[in-house]
C-alpha cells in the first residue's frame, strides 16, 4: 500500500495501529481521509495484517450523513487497492453513529435486556414529551397549586417581564431531557432550596445608622420590617412586606458607594434565599410532577416499542456495566477503535466507549478539534476533549521516562502511553484566509491576546489550487454596523453584504460559490431579500426556517382547503392567492360577487360557494386563473375521502402547473420546488400514521412546522445562486466565498432554571419564581405583583443586579441557592460565549479565498451621550475588532491591520452619532435609501437594475441556448397579465341594494333560546327587580342583591329609590359579569387553580367593563362557586375542560326549523377516558331570581341541557349528567351552596 503521498503525521496515524492514539485534527486537514487510510492499512499485508475483517474495526462519527461517507470511501478505497472481498463487507461494518452501535448492540441482545428485539428508535422526541406532559397534568395538575403559584402553565409572561415566558410546561421538558440524559435518571436530579437568615442584611442596614439622615431613615424601616417578619409567622406574604420595605439607602460622601453595593447585595442574597425557602413546596412539586411525567414518558416509549437517544446510550451502558460477559466479548472484539468527531461526545458516551477499547484502551483512537466543538446544545462537552488530550500527553510523557532505561522498557512503555498527533496542514483555505482566523484567535504572545488560549494553528498547503477569479479584491474584509435599532442594525448588516457579494459577482466570481453563513436564521428572509435586491439569486438551504416560507404555508392552505372548504380563513383564500393560484383582487372579487339572476343585482357570496359554482357576474365571467382554480381544485375535493390525500395534494400541485414554473425560475426556483416536495412527503407521512383523516392530517402537518425543520432546498454548488445556511450546517463543507453574520453575541443566561452537573454524574438545580402574589404590608397597603417582581428582578439576573459576583464571596455563605444560582449562570454565559468563539472559528475556516465579517453594536445613552456599546461578556464584537483593527486606529479608518489591507477592507456604517473611546464619530448610512449618506441614491438603485438585468439577460440568453423561448413563468399560455383597473365611483354608474342574507345553517342555543322561550317556556314571573338579563346567552332574572359603595358604606342608607337606582344602574355592559365569571372560571381550570387571585378579578372586571356592582357580584359569585359541592365533584373527575367548542349535527326536532348543524360551547365538560360513555356538563348562571320554582327552573333549561346532551349523544357519550349553577342564587336547602338544577340525559 502506497503511504508516499501523505503528509508525515498522516502517515504516523495511519501506521500507529499498537497503542491509543489521539489526533488533533484542525479544520481542513484531510482527517477523513486519514482515517480511511488508517482502516486500509489495518487490513493490509503491510500492517500485519492487524485486524482480519472489518467486523474487528468499530468507527464511529457524530452524523449519518458523515458516517455513510466514511463508508463509501472505504468502499472505493479498497476496490482501488484490489481488496474487493473486503469491499463486500462494508455495509455490514461497524461504521455509524454511537446511537447506530448501541442500537445495534441492543437489538442483537434484547431478549437478555428484557427489551422488545423490534424496538425503533425515536429521533424526534417532542410530541411524545408532550404528550406526556399533557396527561399527567389533566391529571394529576390539580394537586400541584404551589407549583401554579410559582409558574403559569404554558405561553404566559409574568408580571413585569420577569418571568420571561417560563412556565411549567417548558421546565417540565427542560427537566425531562435532563432526566433522561442523567446516567441515573431522576436520582441524578437535587434542588437546592435556600434558608431563611436576615441576620446579616440586618447587620448590614445597622451599620448605617448615624451616617446620613436618609440612610439613618432607611435603615429604621429596614430594621423595623425584618423585625416585624422574625416575630411574625414565617410566610411568602409577610417576607414580601418586609421586602418592599427595606429600601437600601444612597451613597454619599460619608456613605461610600462600596457599602451601599454590599447592602444591596446582602439584601439579594437574603431575600432570594428566603424566598426559596418559603416557597421550597413549589419547586418540590416541580421535581415530582417533572418524576411523573418522567415515568409516564416511559410508559408511553414502552407501550409504543420505541426508545429514544438517551435510551440508546443509558441502556447499552448499563448492560455493558452489568453484564461481564458481555463485555468481554465486546472489549475483545474490536482491535481498532475510532471516535471521529470526538470534541462532540460527552462524559456518557466516553464511559460507554471505554468498554469496547480493550485492556487500558490500547484500541482506540480519539480524533477532533477542541475549536470546532460547537454542538454544546446538544448535549457535547469540550472538556472531555481537552481531558482526555491532557491524560494521553501525561501518560506519553510519564511512558517515555519509564522506557529511557532501554528500547524493552520504551517499547512497553510506549504502547501502554498513547500517543498524541497534530494534523496542522490545511488543504481547504488561502494562507491569507488562515492569518485571517490566526489574528483572531491565536492566543500566543506573539500575537494581541487572541480569543482562543492554546490554539491549534494552521499552516496553508503549498500546492493548493486558487479559486480566486475576482481580481483586485483583498481576500479579507470585515464591517461593522454601529448605532440604530436591532432591526436596522440587521438590513444594514444585509445591504452591506449583499453589496460586497455584488461587486465581487461583476469582477467575475461565480455566484454558485458564495455563502453567507448565519449563528441563527430568523433573519434569514431580510438577507435574501437584500441579496434579490441586488439583482443576485438567493437560496435558503440551511437552518430550521422551512415553516417561514412561503411554500410550507402554500402547502399548508391547500391541506386545509381539502379537510374544510368552508374553513377560507386558513384554506382556500391563502391557496387561491398564493404562487400556486396567484388569483389577484379581480378574481377574488369575481369569487365573491354572484349575481342574482331575478333582480339581474349583484349580491355577495362567499369564496367557496364562487368556486364550486360558474355563476359569475357580469364584467367578471371568464377569467383564466379563475377558471384554472376551479378546473384543478373541484375534482380534487370530489376525491376527498376516496383517494389518498397525499395523492389529491401532489396532483394538485403537479396540474396547478406550480412546479414547472418554479424549474424555470433557476437555483432559487428549484429549491423552492425542494420545498414543495419537502412538504408533499410530511402530508405523506402523516397520513402514513394517521389515515385518511384530512382534518387529523391538517393537523399533524401544523404539528410539523411548529417543529424545527431546515428546508427541502439544494445544496448545489456550481449553480447561479448565493447560499444562505447556518454555520451548524455548513460544518464539514467548504466555500470561495463566505460571509458570517449574527455569529457574535449571546443572550446572557438568564433562565430561571439553573443546573450544574457535578464530578459524580449528579445535577444540581436552582429555580427561581417565574411569577409572584400580590400582598398587603404592614400598614395594609396593597402590594401588587408585577411590583414585587420589579424589585425581585433588581436582585437577580439583569446587567445592573444587585448580587454579582464581585460580592458574591463576601455575601454568600457556601449552601446559600442565590449564589449557586448566580454561579450557574454566570458558568453558562460564560460557556455560551466560547461557543460562539468556535462558532465564529467553524464559519471562518469555510472559507477557502474569501471572508468576510459582518459585525453591529448598539449605541447606549452613558450621561445623556451616545456611546457605543460593545459588551465583552456578552458579544465577541469588541475584542475581534480588537484584533483586526490597526493599533490605535479609529472605526472609519477603513484598512484592517495586515500589511496589503487597502482602504474599504473595513467599512463603518455609522447609523447615528456616537462616541467610542476619545472619538466622536457622525451618521454616514442610510439604511432607508440603502447606502451611505451623500452617495448618489439613483446611481445606486440603477446599479442594482442592472445587476438584475444582467441576471434576466443571462437567463434568457440561457434558455436561448437550450432552444427554449425565453418566456414569463407565470404567464398563462400568451394571455395577457393579469390586470384590473380601479375606476372612481363618478365615472361609472351603479347603485347599491340590500344584498340578502343567506340562510343559517346552523343554530346554537342562544340563537333559538329567545324564541323558543317566547313560545313555550316564559313565565310570568312575580315582579322581578330588574327586566332584563345580566348575561344574553344564559337568561336570567336578576335578583337584588346588597350593594356597597367604593368608599365603604352601605346601600342601606340610602332610601330604596336610591338603592334602586344603583341596582338597576346601565352604566356598564349587561353582559359584563357573566362574560369575567367565565373568563375567571375558564382560567382557574386551565391553570389549576383553586381561586382567582385579585389582582386577575380586577383585570377582568376592568377588561370586561363591569360596573362596581358587578365587580363585588363578581367576588361573591366566584366564593360560592369556589366552595360549592358541584365544583369539587366536577374537579374530581379525571379530565376536565373549560369552554369546549362543539359543532355537531344537530337535534332532530331542530333541524328542520333552524338548520342542520348545532354549534356553541360548554362552560365546563368532565370525562373519564377509563369510562368513555359518561359525561358530565356544567353551565354557569349568573343573576337570576330566588322566586322560580324547582318546576319553572326545569322547565326553563330543558332545552339548553336538550341541546348539549344530543351533541354529546352524536359525540358517542351514552349517558349526559348536565347541572346549570346559579351562582348567585343560594340553595335554601343547603345554605353557602349555590342553586343547582340538575338533568340526566
Amino acid at each position: 500500500m502506497d503511504l508516499s503521498t501523505l503528509m508525515p503525521q498522516q502517515r504516523d496515524i495511519v501506521t500507529t495501529l499498537d497503542r491509543k492514539l489521539f489526533v488533533s485534527a484542525g479544520a481542513g486537514s484531510g482527517k477523513t481521509f486519514t482515517l480511511t487510510r488508517r482502516i486500509l492499512w489495518a487490513l493490509s499485508p503491510e500492517s500485519g495484517p492487524f485486524v482480519d475483517g472489518l467486523d474487528q474495526v468499530l468507527a464511529i462519527t457524530f452524523t449519518k450523513d458523515a458516517a455513510a461517507e466514511i463508508r463509501e470511501r472505504v468502499r472505493a478505497a479498497l476496490v482501488a487497492e484490489g481488496m474487493e472481498r473486503a469491499a463486500l463487507s462494508v455495509d455490514d461494518a461497524w461504521i455509524s453513529t454511537i446511537h447506530g452501535m448501541c442500537s445495534r448492540i441492543l437489538r442483537a441482545h434484547a431478549l437478555e435486556l428484557g427489551i422488545d428485539p423490534e424496538f425503533s428508535v425515536l429521533e424526534d422526541p417532542g410530541d411524545l414529551m408532550d404528550l406526556a406532559v399533557e396527561r399527567v397534568l389533566s391529571r394529576e395538575g390539580s394537586a400541584y397549586g404551589d407549583l401554579f403559584g410559582w409558574y403559569p402553565l404554558a405561553g404566559e409572561s409574568a408580571p413585569g417581564g420577569f418571568g420571561g415566558g417560563t412556565s411549567v410546561t417548558s421546565l417540565l421538558r427542560v427537566l425531562l431531557e435532563k432526566a433522561s440524559a442523567a446516567r441515573n435518571g431522576f436520582s441524578d436530579l437535587r434542588m437546592l432550596q435556600g434558608s431563611v437568615n436576615l441576620d446579616g442584611l440586618a447587620d448590614a442596614y445597622r451599620g448605617c445608622m448615624g451616617i446620613t439622615a436618609g440612610a439613618t431613615k432607611a435603615a429604621e424601616a429596614a430594621l423595623a420590617a425584618i423585625e416585624a417578619f422574625e416575630a411574625g409567622e414565617k410566610t411568602v406574604g409577610n417576607l414580601i412586606a418586609c421586602m418592599m420595605a427595606c429600601k437600601p439607602p444612597r451613597s454619599s460622601k460619608n456613605l461610600p458607594k462600596e457599602q451601599v453595593n454590599l447592602l444591596k447585595a446582602e439584601q439579594a442574597d437574603a431575600f432570594v434565599n428566603a424566598y426559596l425557602a418559603l416557597g421550597s413546596r413549589a419547586t418540590q412539586q416541580l421535581l415530582e410532577i417533572a418524576h411523573a411525567v418522567f415515568d409516564e414518558y416511559n410508559q408511553l416509549k414502552f407501550d409504543r416499542s420505541v426508545l429514544d437517544n438517551n435510551d440508546l446510550l443509558r441502556l447499552t451502558y448499563q448492560a455493558l456495566r452489568d453484564n461481564p460477559a458481555m463485555r468481554e466479548d465486546y472489549g475483545s472484539r474490536f482491535k481498532m477503535v475510532m471516535i471521529d468527531e470526538f470534541q462532540d461526545t460527552d462524559q456518557q458516551q466516553v464511559d460507554l466507549i471505554n468498554f469496547l477499547t480493550g485492556e487500558g484502551g490500547r484500541a482506540l483512537c480519539t480524533v477532533g478539534d477542541a475549536q470546532q466543538s460547537i454542538y454544546r446544545f446538544r448535549g457535547a462537552e469540550v472538556d472531555v476533549f481537552r481531558r482526555a488530550q491532557a491524560q494521553v500527553e501525561a501518560a506519553a510523557g510519564a511512558g517515555a521516562a519509564a522506557g529511557s532505561d532501554g528500547a524493552a522498557g520504551a517499547s512497553a512503555a510506549g504502547a501502554a502511553a498513547g500517543r498524541v498527533v497534530q494534523l496542522v496542514k490545511n488543504f481547504r483555505s488561502h494562507a491569507e484566509i488562515l492569518d485571517y482566523v490566526a489574528a483572531i484567535f491565536d492566543g500566543t504572545p506573539q500575537a494581541r491576546g487572541g480569543l482562543m488560549q492554546g490554539f491549534l494553528n494552521l499552516r496553508a498547503h503549498d500546492d493548493r489550487k486558487d479559486g480566486m477569479v475576482a481580481t483586485g479584491v483583498n481576500r479579507r474584509q470585515a464591517l461593522l454596523v454601529a448605532g440604530g435599532s436591532t432591526q436596522e442594525r440587521a438590513q444594514a448588516r444585509a445591504q452591506a453584504i449583499a453589496r460586497r457579494f455584488r461587486e465581487l459577482a461583476d469582477a467575475g466570481q461565480p455566484v454558485g460559490g458564495m455563502v453567507l453563513l448565519l449563528g441563527g436564521m430568523p433573519r434569514a428572509n431580510m438577507y435574501a431579500d437584500a441579496f434579490r435586491a441586488q439583482g443576485l439569486d438567493c437560496v435558503i438551504s440551511g437552518g430550521s426556517v422551512f415553516a417561514q416560507t412561503q411554500e410550507a404555508a402554500a402547502v399548508r392552505a391547500l391541506v386545509w382547503t381539502l379537510a374544510n372548504l368552508a374553513d377560507t380563513a386558513q384554506g382556500l383564500a391563502p391557496l387561491v392567492a398564493c404562487d400556486m393560484f396567484s388569483l389577484g383582487a379581480q378574481e377574488f372579487l369575481a369569487l365573491a360577487t354572484a349575481k342574482d339572476e331575478q333582480t339581474g343585482e349583484t349580491r355577495r357570496r362567499n369564496i367557496d360557494a364562487g368556486l364550486m359554482s360558474d355563476e359569475d357576474a357580469d364584467g367578471l365571467r371568464d377569467l383564466p386563473l379563475v377558471d384554472r382554480a376551479r378546473v384543478v381544485l373541484r375534482p380534487a375535493l370530489s376525491r376527498v375521502g376516496r383517494d389518498s390525500l397525499a395523492a389529491i395534494a401532489r396532483d394538485v400541485v403537479n396540474q396547478s402547473g406550480w412546479m414547472v414554473r418554479l424549474a424555470g425560475q433557476g437555483a432559487e426556483g428549484r429549491a423552492r420546488a425542494a420545498n414543495v416536495l419537502k412538504a408533499l412527503d410530511a402530508i405523506a407521512e402523516a397520513e402514513a400514521q394517521l389515515g385518511s383523516a384530512p382534518r387529523q392530517v391538517a393537523l399533524a402537518y401544523d404539528r410539523f412546522l411548529e417543529g424545527k425543520q431546515a428546508p427541502g432546498a439544494l445544496n448545489e454548488e456550481g449553480g447561479n445562486a448565493v447560499r444562505i445556511m447556518t454555520v451548524h450546517a455548513s460544518k464539514g463543507l467548504e466555500f470561495p466565498v463566505v460571509a458570517v453574520a449574527e455569529c457574535f453575541s449571546i443572550r446572557s443566561g438568564n433562565a430561571k432554571l439553573q443546573s450544574l452537573r457535578d464530578d459524580d454524574g449528579s445535577i444540581s438545580l436552582v429555580a427561581l419564581p417565574g411569577q409572584f402574589p400580590s400582598a398587603r404590608s404592614a400598614d395594609g397597603a396593597y402590594i401588587k405583583g408585577d411590583d414585587v417582581a420589579k424589585e425581585f428582578k433588581k436582585y437577580l439576573g439583569g446587567s445592573s443586579a444587585w448580587l454579582t459576583s464581585e460580592y458574591a464571596d463576601d455575601v454568600c455563605a457556601s449552601d446559600s441557592a442565590a449564589g449557586a444560582w448566580l454561579a450557574m449562570s454566570e458558568r453558562e454565559t460564560r460557556l455560551e460565549l466560547q461557543e460562539r468563539e468556535r462558532l465564529l472559528y467553524v464559519a471562518m475556516t469555510r472559507a477557502r479565498e474569501y471572508c468576510l465579517l459582518a459585525m453591529d453594536a448598539p449605541v447606549r445613552s452613558v450621561n445623556k451621550q451616545p456611546v457605543l456599546d460593545l459588551r465583552d461578556d456578552t458579544d465577541l464584537t469588541g475584542r475581534v475588532l480588537e484584533q483586526i483593527l490597526p493599533a490605535g486606529s479609529a472605526l472609519n479608518g477603513g484598512v484592517l491591520c495586515f500589511e496589503d489591507s487597502r482602504r474599504g477592507d473595513f467599512e463603518l456604517l455609522a447609523l447615528q452619532d456616537f462616541a467610542c473611546g476619545d472619538a466622536a464619530y457622525t451618521q454616514n448610512y442610510s439604511v432607508e435609501d440603502g447606502c451611505f449618506i451623500g452617495e448618489d441614491v439613483a446611481a445606486a438603485d440603477a446599479a442594482a437594475v442592472a445587476g438584475t438585468a444582467a441576471v434576466v439577460a443571462a437567463d434568457a440568453g440561457d434558455a436561448a441556448a437550450a432552444g427554449e423561448p425565453a418566456c414569463d413563468p407565470m404567464a398563462d399560455d400568451g394571455e395577457a397579465p393579469d390586470t384590473f383597473t380601479l375606476v372612481a365611483p363618478s365615472a361609472c354608474p351603479w347603485r347599491a341594494s340590500v344584498a340578502p342574507r343567506t340562510p343559517r345553517e346552523s343554530y346554537s342555543y342562544s340563537s333559538i333560546a329567545k324564541e323558543l322561550h317566547g313560545e313555550d317556556e316564559d313565565r310570568a314571573m312575580p315582579a322581578p327587580s330588574i327586566d332584563a338579563p345580566e348575561d344574553a346567552d344564559d337568561f336570567e332574572v336578576f335578583e337584588p342583591l346588597a350593594v356597597t359603595e367604593a368608599d365603604g358604606w352601605d346601600s342601606g342608607e340610602q332610601n330604596s329609590a336610591e338603592a334602586a337606582g344603583a341596582v338597576i344602574s346601565r352604566d356598564g355592559d349587561p353582559t359584563a359579569l357573566g362574560s369575567a365569571f367565565h373568563a375567571a372560571c375558564q382560567w382557574m381550570v386551565e391553570m389549576g387553580e383553586d381561586r382567582v387571585p385579585a389582582a386577575r378579578r380586577d383585570a377582568l372586571a376592568l377588561y370586561w367593563g363591569c360596573t362596581p356592582a358587578q365587580r363585588e357580584r363578581l367576588d361573591a359569585a366566584l366564593e360560592r362557586w369556589c366552595s360549592s359541592a358541584i365544583r369539587a365533584e366536577a374537579l374530581a373527575w379525571p379530565q376536565v375542560r373549560a369552554e369546549v367548542p362543539f359543532f355537531s349535527l344537530g337535534a332532530d326536532d331542530l333541524t328542520e326549523r333552524f338548520g342542520e348543524f348545532a354549534e356553541g360551547a360548554i362552560d365546563l365538560l368532565c370525562t373519564d377516558p377509563g369510562d368513555p360513555a359518561r359525561a358530565l356538563v356544567i353551565d354557569y348562571k349568573t343573576g337570576g331570581s330566588s322566586q322560580e320554582t324547582p318546576e319553572q327552573l326545569q322547565d326553563k333549561h330543558a332545552l339548553q341541557a336538550h341541546v348539549y346532551a344530543d351533541v354529546l349523544h352524536k359525540a358517542g357519550f351514552e349517558r349526559v349528567d348536565l347541572a346549570f349553577v346559579r351562582v348567585e342564587v343560594e340553595d335554601s336547602a343547603a345554605p353557602g351552596q349555590p342553586q343547582v338544577v340538575s338533568y340526566q340525559m
